[in-house]
């Protein structure tokens, strides 16, 4: 029980890491194109940035090292974040609602896990699927995150998203979600 813990902290942290490219990408191509979005996307960014630094703050702790693949999260998370702005407001909310839905069901199962293992964790997990769920509530009122092409555009960002987290964890994500489900 103990291994999973360091990677549930390094898959997180890695997440947060990605989060934060794509944010970036959206914000630099949202103050050219949709002024509009930038403040949000500047608060949602702070966000991730805080998620990022509390994952990173409760590592050392446990035993835990970042991914060794973080260049990984910040090329997808950038190329993620550039494609869907330029799909504009629409890629943009689909992009935040996807994520956000693929991080949701990750973080539940971490905090059902980490409350029997490390409850201390598990209240910093609880604090940050909080703020998830308010960028996924946000995408989808402001914007129509259904249709066809919405559809198409959220399950290739799923999919990128489960991907980055499978090559980053190099297959562990599985058996961490496996291990934790057992525990």
């Amino acid at each position: 029980m103990p291994r999973l813990i360091p990677r549930i902290l390094r898959v997180n942290h890695a997440g947060e890491h990605g989060a934060v490219a794509i944010y970036s990408a959206q914000l630099a191509h949202a103050r050219r194109r949709h002024p509009d979005l930038v403040a949000w996307l500047e608060d949602t960014l702070a966000h991730e940035e805080r998620h990022r630094a509390r994952f990173r703050e409760a590592m050392p702790s446990r035993a835990a090292k970042p991914c060794r693949l973080m260049f990984v999260w910040s090329f997808g998370g950038a190329a993620l974040g550039a494609l869907t702005a330029a799909c504009g407001r629409t890629g943009i909310y689909v992009c935040t609602a996807a994520v956000e839905r693929t991080v949701h069901k990750h973080l539940v199962e971490q905090i059902a896990f980490l409350d029997r293992a490390d409850p201390p964790l598990a209240a910093i997990v609880r604090d940050i699927l909080v703020e998830e769920d308010a960028h996924l509530a946000h995408a989808e009122a402001h914007h129509n995150t259904r249709g066809l092409f919405a559809g198409a555009l959220s399950a290739l960002v799923s999919a990128a998203t489960d991907t980055l987290i499978f090559i980053s964890t190099r297959g562990d994500s599985l058996r961490l979600n496996r291990s934790m489900r057992a525990h």
